[in-house]
Order: C-alpha cells, then structure tokens, then sequence
C-alpha cells in the first residue's frame, strides 16, 4: 500500500495543527502558475440573507462532498484510496485539513483541493476557501462543484462580481439547485442588474418554494423593475402564510405608494408602527405619504419618529424640513431643524451645515425676520465662498434694505458663478437702471440674455438701444 503512506505520515505530522487556528495564507499550498484574479473588494448585500443558518442548506453544502464524474477530475486508484483514507477522518476537520495542506501539490487531483476548500469554508476561513475552489478549477476548469463552491464562498464575501462569474460557470455547467440559481440572483441583485436576477430567482424558487430568501429577492427585483403590482401579490401571499415575516409588510408598503395607493401604504405603515416593527425607512416613508396628502403635522411626527427609530443622516432630514416648507409647513420645519441641530449635536459636514443655514434663512424671511437671515448667510458664504444661491439672496437683502454698495458686490461675486450669472447680471441691470444708467445696464442685460434668453428682455435691451441712440443725436 505505497500509495498510502504520505497521507498517513503526513496526517502524524500535522496531528496538533487546526485549521481554525491557523492562518489562510500559511495553511495554504503553494500558488499555481496560472495569473491570480483581481482582488475584488467586499459591498454590501441586497439585503440580508438567512440561508446560512438554515439546516438543509447545511445539508446540501455537504453533499458537495459527493463524486459526480462527468463533471469532476477524473480519479486514479491511488486518489480513491486516498479519499477513501480520508472519510473516516472528515470527524476531525481540523486534522483531515492540516493533513491536505501538506499533502496538496500542483500536481495532484484537483478533487483535494475542493475538499480542503469545503472544510475550510465550514471552519468559516472564506478567503482561504476561495483560494482553494480557484486553485481547484486552475487544475480542471470544468470542475462545476469548485465553481459553485467557489461562487457561494465569494457571496459570503460580497465579492459579487466574482459570485456572478462563478455561478453562472456552474449553471452553464449543470448545476441545477434551489442555492446555486438563488445564490446568483443575490449577487446579480447586489449589482443593481434586478431583470437578471429576477430570472435567477424564479429558477431558484422552482427547486426551492417556500424559501423566503428567494422570495425576498424576487420581491425586491420586480420593485426595482417598477412592477408594483406583482410586488403586492407577491408579498400578499407570503404575508398570508408567514405574517410573523414583517418586512414584507413594509415592501408591500413601498409597492403600494409606487402604484400611488397611499391609503393602504399607510395602513401597513402605521400597523408595524403599533408593533414597534417600524424601521426608520418605514417612517420616513409614512412621512413623505403624508406630506404628498398635504398634512404636515403628521409628516413632522413620522419624521421625527424615523429619526428615534434610526440612525441620523443630515442631508435625508434637511431634504425633508425643506419640503416641509414648500408645503406651508414652515413651524414644522422650524421644528424638524431644531430636532436635526440637537440630535447632531454641531457636527455637521460642510455642505449639510450650509444647506441647513440656507433652509433657517428662508424661514427667517418667511417670518418677517429678514435680518436674522443674514448672519447666517454669511456663515454659508464662509463655509463656500461659490454658494451663488446665498450670495443672491445676500444681495436682495441689501437691495431690499437700500445699501447699493453691498448690494452690488454680493451680485458681482455672484456673476462669476455660472449656475447664477444669467439672473446675478439681471440684478446689477436692474439697479443701473433705477439709477437711469443706461448706458451701464445695456451690457449686463445683454449677458443675461446671452445665458438666458427671454423675449421681455430683448424688447428691453431694443428699447434701451433706441433711448441710446436718440440720446446721442
């Protein structure tokens, strides 16, 4: 039994390592000679996936255990002998693992290396899982357990382009599975590609009914497909069975308010609100329905309950006090930025601070309080010198207030902001022109109109033109 003997010493010499304790790149056998993959970086998932804690996926992963030949290396005698060695040993993963490492060269059967990948993606070692099913389809590309294994390794990672790859090798090489099809709609998903993944996750539900992970999926993609209605079918249906699953009494709610049936989206809202199941998306969901209904007190108490629900975001706050006031709802802004000024605590970026002093402002005038809106439109223009809304809204505060000077440099600050040159030289026009200086207002106007054209201003340049001419004669 010559053939036996290196597995045998090998598994003696290794008897006190772990795979758990030791380390990927150790552990690992020498790299093939074929190129390594670019490294791909880790994002975050579509959502989040229960199928590792589910006991029949544990059990499917170890079926990949099994021998499929048409598909796999082909095994010589001496690599039977040698698996057989290591059945008996697989109730040790530890040593069988630390037995293959020193066992595993370049040369030998690819089918070691997918069994040491196998263990160590059970000892939870994913990146030296993924560099064992590589190195296994490096030896036999056409190996479709090491290119499945390899892709739901990389799904564990958030390597999703990598997970695309993988598993579409293995589908194209007939794997025909619940996981394997549900797997790579996740990833296609987490790639924002939801008409793929919508494919993929159909497929997956054939093998695989009543997972919800799947069903999840599909739900999400047909949202993201604007397909509304099936999405409210669909989660009627898992609802129905599973009304302990609540967020899909909220993506129910998302697909309401996008067929416009904001009463029902409301009632799923505040159901899970009554719960205390609300998540803060929730709440600021139940707001903006509100604020589209034109009530906003109860869009002011959605809001500020999704700000206790979740975690603060500055801009998604400032964009809904400002919306808050275009609806009339100028108290209740005052009152969401007072909550976002607590709850950030002064701690705010740059541009959130200046668009928030900018929103204060607006109210300030709006309550009669025009010159309490200018310190903080000088703060604004300290914090970016190219805000041209607040340079403008500078400059009609002082040509409201009949200090020309000031007035003038705050315009003319403005005219070097393209986004606000058209309407800043219309302003520097406009007080030539109460000073009768035509002359001067004649060049300004016509810039503006250059940027913006406009039938009122051309007649009022022709005029101008035709005073100037008669003045002249």
């Amino acid at each position: 039994m010559k053939t036996l003997l290196p597995l045998f010493v090998l598994l003696a010499a290794s008897s006190a390592s772990a795979v758990g304790t030791a380390q990927p790149a150790a552990t690992a056998p020498a790299a093939t000679t074929s190129a390594p993959a670019p490294e791909e970086k880790p994002t975050p998932g579509a959502y989040a996936l229960e199928l590792w804690k589910d006991p029949s996926f544990a059990k499917f992963f170890l079926g990949t255990y099994s021998v499929f030949p048409d598909v796999e290396p082909p095994l010589s005698d001496s690599d039977r002998e040698i698996l057989n060695q290591l059945l008996p040993m697989m109730k040790k993963p530890q040593d069988a693992a630390a037995a293959l490492v020193k066992f595993i060269k370049t040369d030998t059967n690819a089918i070691f290396d997918l069994t040491l990948a196998n263990l160590y993606l059970e000892a939870g070692q994913a990146d030296a899982a993924i560099m064992m099913f590589q190195r296994a389809v490096d030896k036999f590309p056409s190996f479709r357990r090491a290119w499945r294994g390899l892709g739901m390794a990389q799904v564990r990672q958030q390597k999703w382009l990598g997970a695309v790859t993988s598993l579409s090798r293995a589908i194209g090489l007939g794997a025909q599975d619940g996981p394997s099809y549900g797997l790579y709609g996740y990833a296609l998903l987490s790639l924002d590609r939801p008409a793929s993944a919508e494919s993929a996750y159909r497929m997956a539900l054939m093998f695989q009914p009543d997972l919800l992970d799947w069903k999840l999926g599909l739900v999400r993609c047909v949202l993201k497909q604007q397909k509304a209605a099936e999405a409210v079918a669909v989660c009627e249906e898992i609802i129905r069975h599973n009304p302990d699953r609540t967020e899909f009494i909220s993506l129910q709610s998302e697909a309401y308010l996008a067929l416009k049936e904001n009463t029902k989206a409301t009632e799923n809202i505040e159901f899970l609100a009554r719960l205390g199941l609300a998540k803060a998306p929730d709440l600021q969901r139940l707001g903006d329905i509100y604020l589209i209904n034109k009530d906003t007190g109860l869009a002011l108490s959605a809001y500020k309950r999704a700000l206790e629900a979740g975690e603060f975001e500055p801009s998604k706050v400032i964009t809904q006090a400002e919306n808050l006031s275009m609806q009339g709802g100028l108290t209740e802004s005052a009152e969401l930025i007072k909550t976002a000024r607590t709850i950030s605590a002064g701690k705010m970026a740059k541009e959130d601070e200046a668009r928030l002093l900018k929103l204060e402002a607006r109210l300030a005038v709006s309550a009669g309080k025009a010159d309490a809106s200018v310190p903080m439109l000088e703060r604004v223009v300290e914090l970016n010198p190219l805000d041209g809304a607040a340079l403008m809204l500078l400059g009609q505060h002082y040509q409201d207030k009949g200090d020309t000077p000031k007035a003038v440099s705050y315009y003319e600050r403005a005219t070097k902001i393209k986004d606000q040159e058209a309407p800043a030289n219309m302003r520097l026009a406009q007080i030539h022109l109460a000073a009768n200086k035509l002359a001067d207002a004649l060049p300004l106007l016509k810039r503006s109109h250059e940027l913006k054209p406009s039938d009122s201003v051309a007649k009022l340049i022709s005029d101008i033109e035709r005073a100037l001419r008669k003045g002249s004669k």
